[in-house]
């Protein structure tokens, strides 16, 4: 069976796999073992798909060629003599509007004119039609259009998907009729009793099943993040560590900024993973983490990660975690957009700011939204660093910090760049052919935009050429890491915990595991450089994130430390929003003096030595 139709239902349905005239399939088995394999396909909707994905490639050729004229906020009063300038325009809406045309049409036929799948495409078709009798109307619903556009992306991206709940199979011979088991009135009134009941006593915060308190070995692990990683954490658990060590762990999903106050109480965990890259060394400096150098092995069990994803986790010759995750920049560029403007992928700022030239004559803009992981680009290209040897003060008074700083707020003042519109949409609809954003967006515009499928790639960041010729593309890295208590009695088997989960093997399963139960969206971002390498990446990209991991650098943390980017983005709105009297040194020196009073009072509270004035 090539393809096997199961139509959309709001309650359970016995289905009985049959032909178009309900006459069920007999199959013939013969004695042995045999292998039932089902996969979700498109069938019917396949062509109904491509001519949609068609027709958005075209819808955004068409958004970009009106935008050059009118740019994406054009005046309602002005004649733009739109047809006139783009005389190919009216041939390409009755293109675009052709194709949506038989996608509707194939829509009905094939899940009937009720379907809600049809508004969207409705719409679009509709507003085609008011362009093709008037063009010159863009300049009065171009932001309408856009969203149009957008809903058809995401039309595809819904339709794509096509979940199937089964609950039993049955195989029989002809003779034997099936009957379903409580599936009587009285059954499901009965089922509902009890869910109201368990809910009353069920921890919906325990994942999984429970060891009993008297089995010795028995660790809690805290996770932060979403149900589905940690059901599927939970499953590794049980069919290879506690298998292999006889070390039993009880998951607790939670929210993680509650960890100190359970810890404080007496009610916190043996381990947490997946908390951010601040949390270690503030509550290891508290007593509350365990110092990892105490084991060994520590040395062996760091080489898995590239040594810029420790630098969170360390401070003062301790080791407060292992990184789990690492994230870092990376320049995504739309393939289709350079060849139309005939441009290259920029290497260099300097080009970058060519590029912007070019973009701008076509109402077009790179898109980089201010962050730490951005303004720490800057400075790490420059040759500056956070603070000075013994992290006693803030290095960002330095000239190279100074001048780092003045880059990045020119960007966002000369060049105005926007500073909080969403980057992925504007590269999805072509507004931004270039972007810096983080390399997990990769995962995201994979699922979330198929309509610029194969359209766009991605490479390292835009660097500083030396005087040796040679490109200093350096970046900030951010992550997660995984962490012992100190309060807990079982931290040998917390550090075995900790060398499984962050191994090549467990966080190679984990990834595809995610993959396979979420999709592409879900692809981890391992610190594990061994694991890393293990994920389903295409060969391009995996050798431009390879390219970019030897220039990244981590930004590290220190006891008050948390003033540092809060001061360095508060002295860069300052710079941006009142542009006729802030300067950047003079913010960006003036904000120095809060991070170092900050770093004085934390180091004195916590009996380490300050800085000498």
């Amino acid at each position: 069976m090539n393809a096997f139709g199961f139509n959309y239902r709001q309650n359970w349905e016995l289905i009985s796999l049959s032909s178009q005239d309900e006459v069920p399939y007999k199959i013939y088995l013969e004695k042995g073992q045999h292998t039932i394999r089902m996969q979700a396909v498109l069938g019917d909707f396949s062509g109904i798909i491509s001519d949609v994905k068609e027709a958005v490639t075209e819808l955004n050729a068409i958004y970009r060629s009106v935008i050059r004229i009118t740019g994406v906020s054009p005046d309602t009063y002005r004649d733009y003599q739109i047809e006139a300038s783009l005389p190919e325009l009216k041939n390409q809406l009755n293109s675009a509007r052709k194709l949506l045309q038989g996608a509707i049409d194939s829509l009905k036929a094939v899940a009937g004119s009720g379907s809600e799948k049809l508004t969207v495409l409705i719409t679009m078709r509709d507003q085609l039609d008011e362009l093709i009798k008037d063009e010159e109307r863009f300049t009065k619903v171009i932001g309408s259009f856009k969203i149009n556009v957008r809903a058809c992306g995401t039309w595809l991206t819904q339709v794509i998907v096509q979940p199937l709940q089964l609950d039993t199979i049955y195989i029989y011979s002809p003779d034997v009729t099936v009957t379903v088991e409580h599936d009587t009135v009285w059954a499901k009134i009965a089922y509902e009793i009890k869910k109201l009941f368990y809910s009353f006593i069920v921890n919906y915060n325990q994942i999984g099943n429970v060891a009993e308190e008297e089995e010795t070995d028995t660790l809690t692990l805290w996770v932060g993040t979403g149900r589905d990683q940690a059901n599927v954490i939970k499953s590794l658990i049980d069919e290879n560590f506690t298998n292999e060590t006889g070390i039993a762990v009880n998951v607790m999903l939670v929210d993680m900024s509650t960890l100190l106050q359970a810890t404080l109480a007496g009610q916190g965990p043996d381990v947490a993973i997946q908390v951010a890259n601040d949390l270690p060394m503030n509550y290891g400096l508290r007593d509350a983490v365990t110092d990892l150098s105490q084991f060994e092995d520590l040395p062996e069990i760091v080489t898995r990660f590239n040594a810029s994803a420790m630098e969170a986790f360390t401070f003062d010759g301790a080791t407060y975690a292992l990184p789990e995750t690492q994230t870092f920049p990376m320049l995504f560029y739309r393939k289709d957009i350079l060849k139309e403007l005939n441009m290259s992928v920029p290497t260099t700022w300097d080009e970058v700011k060519v590029a912007m030239a070019v973009l701008s004559k076509n109402q077009m803009e790179i898109g980089m939204l201010p962050s730490e992981q951005v303004f720490a680009m800057f400075l790490y290209q420059n040759g500056g660093e956070y603070y000075n040897e013994d992290a006693t003060k803030s290095a960002l008074d330095s000239e190279e910090a100074v001048n780092a700083f003045k880059e990045y707020c020119e960007f966002y003042t000369d060049y105005k760049l926007d500073k909080e519109t969403s980057v992925e949409e504007r590269f999805r609809t072509g507004e931004c052919p270039l972007i810096i954003a983080d390399y997990t967006v990769y995962n995201n515009l994979q699922v979330s935009a198929p309509d610029i499928k194969g359209l766009w790639g991605f490479a390292p960041v835009p660097g500083v050429e030396k005087e040796d010729g040679t490109i200093d593309n350096s970046v900030g890295s951010t992550g997660l890491g995984c962490v012992i208590m100190e309060d807990s009695k079982l931290k040998d088997q917390g550090w075995e915990f900790l060398k499984w989960w962050t191994s090549a093997e467990t966080q190679t399963l984990y990834g595809r595991e995610m993959e396979s139960l979420m999709g592409a969206a879900a692809r981890v971002a391992t610190a594990n450089m061994e694991a890393f390498a293990n994920l389903p990446w295409p060969v391009a990209d995996y050798d431009a994130l390879l390219n970019q991991f030897s220039s990244v650098k981590g930004i590290p943390q220190v006891p008050g430390g948390y003033f540092s980017w809060r001061n360095v983005n508060n002295a860069f709105y300052k710079v941006t929003t009142d542009t006729d009297t802030a300067t950047p040194r003079e913010s960006l020196q003036d904000k120095v003096i809060y991070i170092n009073d900050e770093i004085t009072y934390k180091r004195e509270e916590f009996e380490l030595p300050v800085a000498k004035n």
